[in-house]
């Protein structure tokens, strides 16, 4: 992309993601954003019909079953994705020469949603992580590959290669095996399936998992309550919720306006993608809905809208807010209704995936 100038009806400008009209916007061919002004440039670009927004995070996903939609939807979660026995593994098998073609299929869909970085707990040890970082060779994504140890021999490996660990639940590994994971991926992310139905809640022990495995990321937590939700917060730890997939497997509802009023960091995922489409945008949603009906009369919007920008970027050590100085890879959404809305960030969950998606490199053909 060369350097550019354009006018925007709006934007979602800095870390609080400040909603500013009529501004005009400049990048250099780096994506740095070189300038950020009130009012239109005679020079640049016209798109007065868009909002200009950084791109989201899908913070957990499982980009390998992508390859094989819709199976099993008579079955169990724990038949489905138990492993290594599970429905799951045995369709790894059967579609073995087309995993890489599936997450590459599931990454590009991903970013026509506006998504920039993906989270994969990927399965299938060493041998997946290779071929999910072959997948998505050359594709405008960041990847952070979560592998998992079906051989306990192969870990050393793993931890060279992999960004970080995908624990599907504290009694996959014994106490002394999680230790040794804690140690060798002391620097990486290490994240767990955590109180994803209520009788792993019932089974778990949440002290004790941070003791032997000290995760850097929660998965679900869908039964957690005001008491687990404060050790998390005390402990720094992020939650990512999935209530799409929650609510497809039948396992619960998660307390979502519970966690912000406890001032946990909280992320978002869209889970399996046999299941559930890399579509982020509809988990957002329906957390939104999930908040009104927790707690009605609230408005969570611009909260949930933070979780899957500014607070993941500064859970992975980045940042793609615009912002003068900065790098980042925006996307634009159509104003229409957005514009005439009230209450502007509840309408941008709502509202920003019904006419199509772009991203900044498109914005010469769709002004």
């Amino acid at each position: 992309m060369r350097s550019l100038k354009i006018n925007l009806g709006a934007a979602l400008i800095g870390e609080e993601l400040e909603y500013k009209e009529n501004i005009n916007i400049e990048f250099n061919e780096n994506n740095i954003v070189q300038h950020i002004g009130n009012g239109f440039d005679s020079e640049g670009i016209d798109a007065r019909s868009f909002i200009l927004l950084p791109p989201l995070v899908n913070a957990h996903v499982h980009t390998g079953d992508f390859t094989f939609p819709e199976i099993g939807i008579d079955k169990t979660i724990k038949e489905l994705v138990g492993d290594p026995n599970s429905e799951k593994y045995k369709h790894f098998e059967l579609y073995a020469e087309k995993i890489e073609e599936g997450i590459r299929e599931f990454a590009l869909k991903a970013i026509r949603h506006g998504i920039r970085i993906l989270l994969d707990f990927r399965e299938q040890g060493i041998s997946g992580v290779r071929k999910a970082k072959k997948a998505l060779q050359n594709l405008n994504i960041d990847y952070f590959a979560l592998g998992r140890a079906d051989n306990f021999s192969d870990l050393n490996e793993l931890a060279k290669e992999a960004d970080g660990y995908g624990l599907p639940d504290f009694k996959y590994h014994s106490l002394s095996e999680l230790k040794i994971i804690k140690d060798l991926f002391a620097h990486k992310i290490r994240a767990v399936h955590l109180s994803e139905t209520r009788r792993q809640y019932l089974l778990e022990d949440l002290e004790e998992i941070i003791s032997a495995y000290s995760p850097s990321l929660i998965i679900h937590a869908t039964h957690f309550k005001e008491d687990e939700f404060s050790l998390a917060r005390d402990k720094s730890i992020p939650i990512v919720f999935c209530p799409r997939s929650n609510m497809w497997f039948g396992v619960g509802i998660p307390q979502i306006s519970l966690a912000y009023d406890q001032n946990v960091k909280v992320l978002y995922g869209s889970d399996n993608g046999s299941w559930i489409s890399p579509n982020l945008w509809k988990d957002l949603e329906l957390a939104l809905l999930l908040t009104r009906i927790q707690k009605p009369g609230s408005n969570y919007a611009k909260n949930i809208l933070l979780s899957a920008t500014t607070e993941a970027y500064k859970f992975l050590g980045i940042s793609y807010t615009i912002e003068e100085g900065n790098k980042t890879f925006p996307i634009l959404i159509k104003g229409e209704e957005i514009f005439r809305a009230k209450e502007k960030y509840s309408a941008i969950i709502k509202r920003a995936s019904d006419n199509g998606i772009y991203n900044l490199g498109a914005i010469q053909n769709i002004s």
